[in-house]
Order: C-alpha cells, then sequence, then structure tokens
C-alpha cells in the first residue's frame, strides 16, 4: 500500500498522532497497574511469534488461551484492544516518514489485539517491502508472503496484498537482475585487470631478462635488411644492363633488318630484268620475206 500523501495530510497526521500521544498518556494516568504489566508484554510477543511464524492467523480460541496462561483478564484484553488503534495510528506516521522498524514495531503490538484487522495487515506488509528495498533481507520477503497469506485467509479475494505480492516479485527479479549484472561487470573487470597485470608483467620479463637476445635478433634483422639492399642494388644494376643489351640488339636487328629489304629489293629490280630478257628470248623471230633473183649484169664493152 502506497502512501501519497501531500504537505496537508502529513500536517493533519502529525497533529493527529500528538494528539493520541497526548490522549495516551491521559489515559495510561488513570489505568491501574496490571493494565500495562510484563502479562501483556509477554501475550504481544507470542501472538506476534505465532503469527510470524505460522501460516495462518491465530484463532480466538488460541488467543484466549494464551490470555489465560498470562492470567490476563478480559477487561485488560479490552483494554489494549483500544490502546491498539493508538498503535496503528503511530504505525502509520512513522511509515509515511519511512522509518520501518518503529513501524512494524507498533503494527505487532496492534495486530495482537486485532489479528483480523486488514488495514493493519496492509500497511505491516508494505512496511516489510519498505524495509526489503533497503537491505534486500530474505527474512523480510519471508513475512511479506506470510502476511499475505493471512489476508487471502481473512478474503479470499483481497486485492490489495495480491497487488503488494506482485510488486515484491516485480522488484525481487529487478534486484537479481541487478546482481547479475554487477557480478559480470565485476568479473570482467577483475578479469580485465588480472590480465593488464599478467601481460605488464610478462613484458618486463620480456625486456627485463631477454635484452641481449632482443639486441642480437635487431642486429641479424639490420644484417639482413643490408643484404637485400646490396642484392636489390645488384639486380638493378644487372636488369638496367639488360634493357641497355637489349635495346641495342634491337637496334642491331633493325639495321639487319633494313639491310635484308634492300637486298630484297635489288633482287626484285634483277628478277624483273631477267624476267624481261627471258620474255625476249623465249620471243619467236618472224621469217624472211621471199628475194627475186637478180638479173645478170651486162657485159662490159672495152
Amino acid at each position: 500500500m502506497k502512501h501519497t500523501l501531500n504537505i496537508f495530510d502529513r500536517c493533519l497526521l502529525t497533529h493527529t498522532i500528538i494528539l493520541n500521544f497526548k490522549l495516551l498518556s491521559m489515559t495510561d494516568a488513570k489505568k491501574p497497574p496490571n493494565t500495562t504489566n510484563q502479562a501483556i508484554e509477554i501475550y504481544i510477543q507470542r501472538v506476534t511469534e505465532l503469527s510470524q511464524l505460522g501460516q495462518k492467523i491465530p484463532s480466538s480460541q488460541d488467543l484466549l488461551k494464551i490470555a489465560q496462561e498470562l492470567g490476563i483478564s478480559d477487561e485488560e484484553i479490552q483494554s489494549a484492544q483500544r490502546q491498539s488503534q493508538a498503535h496503528f495510528i503511530r504505525a502509520q506516521g512513522y511509515s509515511t516518514l519511512c522509518h520501518w522498524e518503529d513501524a512494524i514495531d507498533e503494527l505487532q503490538e496492534a495486530l495482537a489485539f486485532n489479528p483480523f484487522n486488514l488495514p493493519m495487515l496492509h500497511l505491516l506488509i508494505n512496511c516489510y517491502l519498505g524495509k526489503w528495498k533497503i537491505k534486500h533481507n530474505s527474512q523480510d520477503e519471508e513475512q511479506i508472503r506470510v502476511r499475505v497469506k493471512q489476508c487471502l485467509e481473512i478474503q479470499p479475494d483481497d486485492q490489495e496484498s495480491l497487488k503488494l505480492l506482485a510488486e515484491l516479485d516485480k522488484l525481487i527479479k529487478r534486484h537479481q537482475y541487478q546482481l547479475w549484472s554487477l557480478t559480470g561487470l565485476g568479473l570482467l573487470t577483475v578479469g580485465s585487470f588480472m590480465g593488464f597485470i599478467f601481460l605488464n608483467s610478462m613484458s618486463m620479463n620480456i625486456l627485463g631478462g631477454n635484452n641481449k637476445k632482443i639486441d642480437e635478433i635487431q642486429q641479424e634483422l639490420l644484417t639482413k635488411i643490408e643484404n637485400l639492399e646490396n642484392e636489390q642494388f645488384m639486380l638493378t644494376s644487372q636488369l638496367l644492363e639488360a634493357i641497355k643489351k637489349q635495346e641495342n640488339s634491337q637496334k642491331t636487328f633493325q639495321l639487319e633488318i633494313d639491310i635484308l629489304k634492300k637486298e630484297i629489293k635489288e633482287l626484285n629490280e634483277e628478277n624483273k630484268i631477267l624476267i624481261k630478257k627471258l620474255e625476249n628470248i623465249n620471243k619467236p623471230t618472224p621469217p624472211n620475206p621471199p628475194t627475186s633473183p637478180t638479173p645478170p649484169s651486162p657485159p662490159k664493152i672495152n
């Protein structure tokens, strides 16, 4: 049961508590000594233990038996029952101020003579719930569940007690989740810290005990690097020389190609001339025309 009182209600409640304190003081002064004797305190203690340890509310026969055993008269019980309401009012004031222990003590005395009072039981459950939020004590959780069962025993459809029980279950789950998160975070932090220490120690051992070996490895690496640079220089020189030779070979090869082209051209010219001559040789000659006979020359006259 949540108490959301405004300023006016709190002032009124505080004023009521003060008036009740004064009335109780005036009433106690008129009471005979046996109304506040040790028997009443023992009665309250035994009824409270019986309510806390049992799973049900003490019956009227149980209360009457305890009163008879302690020699408490009916008048004393009636007087204590009248004081029960004052205890309840004081418990409400303590609960408003979140003084859970004081509120629980007042309610236990109030319920000792009014064990079937649902508003008192609801306030007691709420006080145990407020106390559990702070300390997360399993005994407070157990008392909440016991008192909820007592409320349902009085009124099976009591929604207020079921609502408080549901709130307890919700808070328990949230608390467990927070514990798991904190545990995981703690383990991760511890693991990271231990890993850092281990790596740092290992690094210090390597740096401190193997400096000579590191220097040797460093010198060996420098030598290899120098050898690689020399080898690279030699390969570069060889490559340049090969390129130069290749360029010279290409020039020579091109010159030879030009010479061959010139020779081929000359051979082609000669070939053409020879072919022409061959054609002239193979050309047939025309036949000679017939010649007329020559007349005889006249004789000479002397």
